[in-house]
């Protein structure tokens, strides 16, 4: 029978303890760097609608939008702003990475299931400015809907808007009755930067109407149809950047809307759909306007 050699044993037994060490660290699990963890709990939440936008701007043009779960929201940049908006109702949270000159900012978006006209500002800094003492939340400044800050354009596009309200009624035809409310078009202009939109709304009833937002949306190739339904239609969200956000039509009166939306073109097969809903009810004007009369309308 053959003796080991003295040497021998203790060299097996430090390779034996130092496999048992490497298999206990692989078993153990791996904890994530403490400050991954503390970037995942401060991320700040970003209220979205299914049914109107939300803004996002930056103290430097924007040049990537990153949305975790891309299919169930809409994106859209606009120099040092970013419009974002869900495809459906209740999207899952979802986290988004934007890139504003040579900075990064992330947040996460987050579903609320009510109509929402939020202007989230992080022109200082990346960090949302807040208006006194509070938490980090979304700011929404009443009526606030030009994105533009200098005030000579805002200016501008208000004088139009002021000047549109003393026009006589051009376009009665195009118009939509619904629950004793009616609403119809009343002019349309057009500059190089905006399309000029006044809506005349009749409440026949003795509830007032209280315009809690209008949502303006561009859709195309909504004719062509296939098996019922509508095919390859595409919709866009316009944001309003001008005109009043929260206005009341009495009962038994009639008032009038006016607002400015960005300048584009649509084909034949497109049009412009307007979007009224109320504050406090659940009474929903929806008023297709052809694109014809868009694309025809006389400037301002």
């Amino acid at each position: 029978m053959s003796i080991m050699p003295n040497y021998i044993l203790p060299a097996l037994l430090g390779l034996l303890f130092s496999a048992a060490g490497a298999s206990a660290q692989t078993a153990r699990p791996q904890r994530p760097p403490s400050s991954v963890v503390a970037a995942n709990e401060t991320l700040l939440d970003v209220a979205v609608s299914d049914s109107s936008t939300t803004y996002l701007v930056f103290g430097g043009p924007v040049s990537l939008v990153d949305v975790g779960m891309a299919n169930n929201y809409l994106v859209k940049i606009e120099a040092n702003a970013v419009f974002v908006r869900a495809k459906r109702k209740n999207a899952p949270p979802t986290p988004m990475l934007i890139r504003y000159g040579s900075k990064y900012w992330m947040g996460r978006l987050v579903f609320v299931n009510r109509p929402v006209l939020q202007l989230y500002d992080f022109q200082k800094d990346g960090a949302l400015g807040m208006s006194g003492t509070g938490t980090a939340a979304g700011s929404a400044p009443e009526n606030e809907l030009a994105l533009d800050k200098e005030l000579a354009k805002k200016n501008e596009v208000e004088g139009k808007l002021s000047k549109l309200r003393k026009a006589k009624e051009e376009h009665q035809a195009v118009a939509v009755v619904d629950n004793d409310l009616v609403l119809s078009l009343a002019n349309v202009r057009n500059d190089k930067d905006f399309t000029y939109l006044r809506f005349k709304v009749i409440n026949k009833t003795n509830i007032d109407y209280n315009v809690d937002f209008t949502d303006f949306q561009l859709v195309e190739n909504a004719q062509k149809k296939f098996l019922a339904r509508k095919k390859n239609e595409a919709r866009r969200p316009l944001a309003p950047s001008g005109g009043l956000a929260n206005q009341i039509i009495t009962g038994r009166t009639t008032g009038y809307l006016t607002y400015a939306i960005p300048l584009y073109a649509a084909t034949e097969r497109g049009y412009l759909e307007v979007t009224l809903r109320e504050l406090n009810g659940a009474r929903v004007l929806v008023l297709p306007v052809p694109s014809r009369v868009i694309n025809r309308a006389s400037t301002i």
